[in-house]
């Protein structure tokens, strides 16, 4: 049976190259991590690992398919947004100017 660690450093090593990532079912995770039965923790600590070396790896909503993915690098500001409206305030700072005294 191996550990979350283990279970984190074997997907890496094998998928790291496939950009677009990929899926497994939880037939596919009990038979490669050699685990009847894996809980919930199990999962947040193979992303964990997988996050410190860049990968996510999430489920679906009912636990049947698991995502393994490269995290994004960009800011998602960074790709502008077309559908944001004008987000230029029509509130501005009063400056008060320093008087000089005599």
């Amino acid at each position: 049976m191996k550990s979350a660690k283990e279970f984190a450093i074997w997907l890496h090593e094998r998928f790291r190259e496939v950009k677009s990532g990929v899926y497994l079912t939880k037939t596919d995770i009990a038979m490669l991590s050699g685990r009847q039965r894996f809980t919930h923790e199990f999962i947040t600590d193979i992303h964990y690992e997988l996050a410190l070396k860049g990968m996510g790896f999430v489920t679906d909503t009912h636990r049947e398919k698991f995502y393994l993915f490269h995290l994004p690098t960009e800011y998602w500001q960074a790709q502008g947004d077309r559908y944001q409206e004008d987000s230029q305030s029509n509130v501005r700072t009063i400056v008060q100017n320093k008087r000089h005294t005599s």
